[in-house]
């Protein structure tokens, strides 16, 4: 059937919502008779498995290689949890973009196969869209729309800047006609449908003249919690709103607590029922137990939350939820690991299970909950604290919440939502989950057919350049509008006389998070306190335009979005680098991790302080590469990362290898002090049999000594060791853990100056630094014109 309506300027205008587990598709029209749009989610064919054909108009963000064949959506979302991750089956890439990891997938199955090849995040994108457009391209051939299609596309209030380029460079690989004015943030693409929905519903959004509602858009889904604040309003020209705030960017969505239930809950039990315990897996095997037990856990969770709906009167979950009620489900899940195959086919979750895992992600605090051996989990407080801080409002000025999102459906993060907003209605749409490809679609027919931007963009965070003496200046705030008016900043000067080179460190939101560093350099230098101008402003495209200028010298960079994914410290930045290239070193070598690349990334996971991931780390490449195992240092850093029954397990490993070694008999004497005394004492004594002098076991021979009342021996120990560690910090020959064992002995001696002389003199991890602090400016005047700026805390 040929469609009636005719499209503005013969164009097709459809709005994805790309999320991170379900992307949805919608299509507007405008009908020229009775002027009015209609906007409706469209079904979409997708192959399944066994080759037949399911049509939804929901498609799971899933891409699965099959039998030779690609699979896209539920044929792929089918076979999720039973094929391997980045090798064969890829989901979850959304919200990995922009990530710059190198082959992330070095295990994939598509590395080299054109044109699928899947190697990375933003090449699973890629791949999915060709898809997407394909299904698209099809439906409206199929139902008279025409071929000249305008898209809108979704994304996160805080995605950022590489992750928003990487989408954009993924939609241009596929000939997908998408501005960078159509990306919409989802939060206000939910608003534009709720207010076209609104429209002919029995209580429809009204705004007074004179009176500007503000609202708060909570998306809580698959894999993001975003955060919009906006305000509407009435004039002249009808319906408006602006963006008052964004949240800064959360990972946390539906899959992080099905991953928290699947740890805490699932795994254990699986383990169990298998003979085993979690600490006899390490982590990466551990994560990829826990990746085959999500489908049970978001099964689970689904059905219990369903059930408690049900019962959920006015937002208040009855008493019911604390119970031990279960829900069993029946799936068969079978996993190879290197101590067999463990497999169980029965699952269940109480009611208090949920809550209790439901609590971590609703607790009202502004820090993750953070786990050894797991990633953080954030609260949605997290996101909703800061939009509003942002927004400079108070909780009781918000007249509305907006409830959208797959994971916005649980009555838990209803009842939290309506606690924390009192005072304001909560508005929830028909259906959660198609609702924002409604806005997408709404959004494109608005800009691409009417040439109308509903809701201004603004800047998230603000933009500021660091001067002398750990300053900084505010060059743009957050909240401004997009594309900005150019600010012009001359109040910065040169610090210092003869100064040939100028930097001006450009950052966002804080100093961790440095966007690109400016140089002015002039031959014979710059005088002291030559003025410094600086113009900026956000173009249309949201990418920084920024040029310095001192003494006629001007210095400009490629513009940039200014909104970098994540803020790193330099051992941060180091950890990312080996992590890349660890992955591109694997890919070279047929998917197996090079002898290389794991040492050098067991040593930035070292020099970061994550011993936990360090040891791991160091456990595999001992059993790849038997010849560089040493199991004292493994059980160092398993003790270090507080693993202590890892660390005997290792320890009693080296004894094993090297029997007449000094160092495990120490660490498995030191490691079991609390846990076995009477053990204890006999490795420490062996170990002093074994080296007399070795300073370490001198200091706690001494201290059994002390517990057994001699305190003529200990004493005399302790000597013999606190001379030994002297001469050695004299003659800088000092090894990290002789600082501390020579502080420590120092005071039991009673020489405590000397004490506190050796951890002034201890070394410590410095970050390096981008730039030159003596080459930075300082700050005159704070004016700009006649509006007075801040400089932030």
């Amino acid at each position: 059937m040929v469609n009636s309506i005719v499209p503005l300027q013969g164009k097709t205008f459809i709005g994805i919502d790309f999320g991170t587990s379900t992307t949805v598709v919608s299509i507007a029209s405008f009908d020229e008779k009775t002027k009015k749009i209609t906007v409706e989610p469209i079904f979409l064919d997708q192959r399944l498995e066994d080759g037949t054909l399911f049509s939804s108009e929901k498609i799971a963000t899933v891409i699965a290689w099959f039998q030779e064949h690609i699979l896209v959506g539920e044929g792929a979302n089918n076979l999720k949890y039973k094929l391997q991750s980045g090798k064969n089956i890829w989901y979850a890439f959304k919200m990995e973009l922009g990530e710059d990891l190198g082959a992330k997938y070095f295990e994939s199955e598509l590395a080299n196969k054109d044109p699928y090849s899947i190697r990375n995040p933003k090449d699973a994108v890629r791949i999915f869209f060709m898809y997407l457009k394909m299904l698209i391209d099809r439906y409206c051939e199929h139902k008279g729309y025409g071929k000249d299609i305008e898209y809108a596309v979704t994304i996160p209030a805080s995605f950022e800047a590489n992750q928003r380029r990487e989408l954009m460079e993924a939609l241009e690989a596929n000939g997908m006609n998408v501005s960078k004015q159509s990306l919409i943030d989802e939060p206000n693409a939910a608003f534009l449908s709720y207010l076209y929905a609104s429209i002919d519903s029995e209580k429809p959004l009204v705004v007074a003249i004179g009176y500007n509602p503000k609202i708060l858009v909570f998306d809580f889904g698959g894999g993001t919690c975003d955060i919009s604040i906006l305000e509407i309003g009435k004039d002249a020209k009808g319906l408006y709103s602006k963006n008052l705030s964004i949240s800064k960017f959360a990972k946390l969505g539906g899959t992080d607590i099905d991953r928290y239930i699947a740890y805490h809950y699932l795994l254990p039990r699986f383990l169990a029922e298998n003979g085993f315990q979690v600490k006899d897996f390490r982590t990466p095997e551990r994560k990829r137990i826990v990746s085959q037990l999500l489908q049970p856990a978001e099964r689970l969770k689904i059905q219990i939350n369903k059930t408690l709906l049900l019962l959920t009167r006015d937002f208040v979950i009855p008493e019911v939820k604390n119970s031990d009620i279960k829900t069993e489900i029946e799936e068969l899940v079978e996993v190879d690991t290197r101590r067999g195959c463990l497999t169980q086919h029965k699952f269940y979750l109480t009611n208090k299970e949920l809550t209790e895992a439901m609590n971590v992600f609703l607790k009202r605090t502004l820090f993750a909950t953070r786990i050894k051996g797991e990633d953080d989990y954030n609260t949605v407080f997290m996101p909703i604290e800061s939009a509003i801080k942002k927004a400079n409002i108070k909780v009781d000025e918000l007249d509305y919440v907006l409830l959208i999102g797959g994971s916005a459906q649980s009555p838990y993060v209803q009842e939290a939502i309506k606690r924390y907003f009192d005072e304001s209605d909560i508005l929830i749409p028909r259906d959660l989950q198609t609702h924002v490809s409604a806005g997408a679609a709404l959004h494109s027919l608005l800009l691409n057919g009417m040439n109308k931007c509903v809701i201004q963009p603004i800047t998230s965070e603000p933009i500021i350049v660091l001067t002398k003496d750990n300053g900084q200046r505010l060059l743009l705030k957050a909240g401004t509008q997009i594309p900005s008016d150019t600010v012009v900043i001359d109040d910065l000067v040169t610090s210092r006389n003869n100064q040939d080179v100028v930097e001006l460190p450009i950052c966002v939101g804080n100093r961790n998070k440095m966007l690109y560093l400016l140089k002015i350099t002039k031959e014979g230098g710059f005088p002291i306190n030559t003025p410094v101008r600086v113009s900026l402003k956000i173009n249309a495209d949201k990418l920084l335009v920024v040029q310095a200028t001192c003494m006629g010298v001007t210095c400009e960079v490629e513009p940039q979005n200014p909104f970098a994914n994540k803020e790193l410290t330099t051992q941060e930045r180091v950890v990312l680098n080996a992590e890349r290239q660890a992955n591109l070193d694997a890919e070279r070598n047929g998917g197996v991790p090079t002898k290389n690349g794991l040492i050098a990334l067991r040593d930035a996971y070292s020099k970061a302080g994550n011993n936990f991931r360090a040891a791991e780390t160091y456990e595999l490449l001992a059993e790849l590469y038997p010849e560089t195992q040493n199991y004292n240092n493994i059980g160092v850093m398993y003790s270090n990362a507080g693993e202590d029954e890892k660390a005997i397990e290792f320890y009693k490993q080296a004894l094993q290898a090297s029997p007449n070694d000094v160092y495990p008999y120490f660490n498995l004497g030191s490691s079991l002090k609390s846990s076995n005394p009477e053990e204890a004492r006999q490795y420490l004594k062996k170990a002093y049999e074994i080296n007399p002098h070795h300073n370490a076991t001198l200091i706690e021979m001494g201290r059994l000594a002390k517990e057994s009342g001699d305190g003529e021996e200990a004493s005399k120990k302790y000597q013999e060791a606190y001379e030994n560690l002297m001469k050695k910090w004299r003659e800088n020959k000092m090894s990290d853990s002789d600082y501390s064992w020579l502080i420590w002995v120092a005071r039991e001696l009673g020489h405590n100056d000397v004490a506190e002389e050796v951890r002034r003199s201890q070394p410590t991890l410095k970050d390096d630094v981008l730039y030159d602090n003596e080459n930075l400016v300082t700050t005159g005047s704070r004016q700009i014109g006649s509006v007075e700026m801040n400089l932030l805390n």
